[in-house]
């Protein structure tokens, strides 16, 4: 194994799945040192990352706000981590800091997809995926003038092939607290909106679903919901399906039945079932769902 590289190896202790990083990183040099994004690393990494931000016009009496994304670009075959990132790896953090009297909200994580086959199987993004989070200020007022809004975002994560690299990057920018006519500013406010736009929806409130507990299976049903061809399901908590599992599909009519594995290391039944739900490649946001009986 070479200098600077980490090899993950995955084991399997008394049913627990743990996970190694064996390597050295001295000779790597693992941070990546910019502004908007400009990368600057001893040695080019497989991934980098870039701050982006969109200031909104908001009128008087309501809070600024901004839109804030961070795009991550990795070459062919590397990955990183969903929130919930699956048998193993970690999700990127994010540590913000920002003027005062400005908060940000949660991440807002797109679909993932599944990595990886046999007995490990991950959650996470290939090729370019954006992060966004809104940033909130203090209520807009006359007296509250603000041409441009400091953000700075500390980010820590791993990128994955066969070998898994952590990486660190400072980002600094300074963002119009309004609409922005920049070129730089327009492409951006078109990558967040594009970005927003594949987020998974809301699942309308027509279709009726449930979730019952059977022996080692979970079954998520779905009625009211008219014809499905394809489902797949990404738990939003970790250790409640075994992510290796196939998922099994059953269309009903005007719903369907998806069977899914109860992970090794669930001890109990569980009580609430959330994740993204993936109907015939269209996403939604579901739970939390009350698991019988």
């Amino acid at each position: 194994m070479g200098m600077g590289r980490l090899a993950r190896i995955g084991t399997r202790v008394r049913g627990v799945r743990t996970f190694r990083y064996v390597g050295l990183l001295l000779a790597f040099g693992l941070a990546i040192l910019g502004r908007t994004g400009g990368a600057q690393t001893p040695r080019e990494l497989p991934a980098k990352v870039e701050l982006i931000a969109e200031g909104e016009s908001v009128p008087l009496g309501h809070p600024l706000r901004l839109w804030a994304g961070l795009l991550f670009r990795m070459d062919p075959g590397w990955h990183i981590y969903w929130k919930n990132p699956g048998d193993s790896g970690e999700p990127p953090k994010i540590n913000w800091t920002l003027p005062d009297g400005f908060h940000e909200g949660a991440i807002r994580w797109p679909t993932p997809k599944r990595l990886g086959h046999g007995s490990v199987v991950d959650y996470g993004y290939e090729g370019q995926v954006l992060l966004i989070a809104t940033i909130e200020g203090p209520i807009r007022s006359e007296g509250v003038k603000l041409d441009e809004v400091p953000l700075t975002a500390d980010v820590k994560y791993l990128v994955c092939r066969e070998i898994c690299i952590p990486a660190k990057a400072h980002l600094t920018l300074s963002v119009p607290a309004g609409a922005s006519s920049s070129t730089e500013g327009k492409e951006w406010a078109g990558l967040l909106r594009a970005g927003r736009a594949q987020l998974p929806k809301p699942l309308s409130p027509g279709p009726h679903l449930s979730v019952e507990a059977s022996g080692d299976q979970l079954v998520l049903s779905a009625e009211r919901l008219g014809a499905v061809r394809s489902a797949t399901f990404f738990p939003d908590d970790p250790n409640v399906v075994e992510n290796s599992a196939p998922q099994g599909f059953v269309a009903v009519p005007d719903g369907f039945r998806l069977t899914l594995k109860k992970s090794e290391l669930l001890t109990r039944r569980p009580e609430r079932l959330w994740g993204v739900l993936v109907l015939d490649g269209n996403a939604y946001k579901i739970g939390p769902l009350i698991t019988w009986p």
